[in-house]
């Protein structure tokens, strides 16, 4: 019995111990995941904070500068038509380069190069006053915001899984902020002295660089997603799907289409407006403004998805391109900064409502089918054609109105697409009954 006991007390004793340090491995295991989870987060939110800021060094800080220096309005609308086509066309790199380097964050690292290439040689080409380097740079430009938002979505997916979703809010609200700040950071850097030194944009090209060394060497030595294959879905089902659903898809496109055609119009001459119509001369008050006025999206999405998620994707998708265009139409008319901050919050904020009508009007199955044809098509085409169409308007106008008339000319013809735009909702029908994925909260 003796014996018996003292067998039983150490072998119970071991298999305590083996339990504890099972729980230790576990508990030190989770604690290095919840680590590698919040060290994803940080770098895609610093990383989406520098692309969005970077996307808005273009038409806040360097069309403006452009035009100043007398490149045409026609010039400046090809110059970012050229941007989001090249920005279109590099997305099947995206993919190719995660394959090529062995991850997401390595992919992701190379967009930052780019950018920061990009940046580098439009101030290189403003201090050595070659207009040519600065257009190769905007160009390049489009190459490194291809990059981004496809591959901070899908890290933060994949790491989080189902909690993605306060990721992927903290991680917007990050976008949001470089929007918002960069244009104020770019003003202060180039404009606080008695001329203009576009060169020292290189502080914000090293700036990118360095981000992305780090975003690099964490994706080598620490943690990052391999490439993965896509299941092959079933060729009959997606004919099935593009007879069923051709019409409804084809509306949606339309809609969305005109409205960024619009959007994209007003936001690529925003700068020049202010600067040129406003007679507010390029200074860090010029960034100041611009900062103002991108912050309104901050505010406007949770307040136009609480709406969405109570009174309706389609009627608040419809009012919000309605308010767009009717509150900078007012600006062009009044030129009352107030107007313009309100315009540019529902043009900002109008797009996840798009993309929530997607997901409520088609089944499951064809919502990522459905939402590639309108981001692909409609948001792509509407990029291109917004800058080229009002740069030509207004290129065309400069002999009958002169400069500041012949940009609100094109500026409110350009408007008339939104309107447009806004009254085609009426036809977009009630989603089936089912539930819905609350947009914001």
């Amino acid at each position: 019995m003796c014996f018996s006991t003292f067998h039983l007390l150490i072998t119970g004793g071991f298999q305590r111990l083996v339990f504890k340090i099972r729980v230790a491995l576990t508990l030190m295991n989770q604690q290095r995941y919840d680590k590698g989870r919040i060290s994803v987060l940080g770098l895609t939110s610093i990383g989406h904070f520098i692309n969005d800021g970077n996307m808005w060094l273009i038409p806040g800080i360097i069309l403006p500068i452009l035009n100043q220096m007398g490149v045409n309005y026609a010039i400046i609308g090809l110059l970012s038509s050229l941007y989001a086509a090249i920005s279109a066309l590099a997305s099947p790199l995206v993919p190719m380069s995660i394959k090529w380097l062995g991850g997401h964050m390595k992919a992701m690292a190379l967009g930052m190069f780019l950018w920061a290439f990009a940046i580098g040689l439009s101030s290189i080409g403003f201090y050595i006053h070659d207009l040519f380097l600065v257009y190769v740079g905007v160009v390049i430009a489009g190459v490194g915001a291809a990059y981004y938002h496809p591959i901070g979505s899908a890290l933060l997916s994949i790491t989080y899984g189902g909690t993605a979703g306060t990721a992927l809010g903290i991680n917007g609200a990050f976008g949001s902020l470089g929007r918002t700040l960069y244009p104020l950071i770019g003003s202060v850097l180039v404009f606080i002295g008695a001329v203009s030194a576009a060169y020292n944009l290189w502080i914000l090209s090293l700036t990118t660089a360095l981000v992305g060394v780090v975003v690099l060497l964490y994706g080598i030595y620490r943690f990052d997603i391999k490439a993965y294959e896509k299941r092959r879905d079933d060729p009959a089902s997606n004919a099935r799907s593009l007879r069923i659903s051709i019409m409804l898809i084809a509306l949606l496109f339309l809609i969305t289409l005109l409205r960024n055609t619009a959007g994209q119009g007003v936001q690529t001459f925003l700068g020049i407006y202010i600067n040129r119509v406003l007679k507010i001369r390029l200074s860090v008050e010029y960034g100041e403004i611009l900062s103002i006025l991108l912050a309104s999206a901050i505010i406007g999405q949770p307040v136009l998805g609480w709406l969405s998620d109570r009174v309706g994707r389609r009627l608040i998708a419809s009012l919000s391109t309605f308010a767009f265009a009717a509150f900078f139409v007012a600006f062009i008319y009044t030129g009352n900064l107030i107007f313009a901050f309100f315009g540019i919050m529902f043009v900002l904020s109008n797009f996840p409502l798009i993309m929530a009508v997607l997901g409520d009007l088609f089944p499951r199955e064809q919502v990522s089918w459905a939402t590639s044809i309108v981001w692909n098509g409609a948001v792509t085409g509407g990029n291109v054609l917004g800058s080229l169409l009002t740069g030509l308007l207004a290129q065309y106008y400069v002999p009958v109105y002169g400069q500041v008339g012949a940009l609100e000319h094109a500026l409110l013809i350009i408007l008339i697409l939104a309107f447009i735009s806004g009254a085609l909702w009426v036809a977009v029908p009630r989603p089936p009954k089912r539930s819905k994925v609350p947009l914001f909260g």
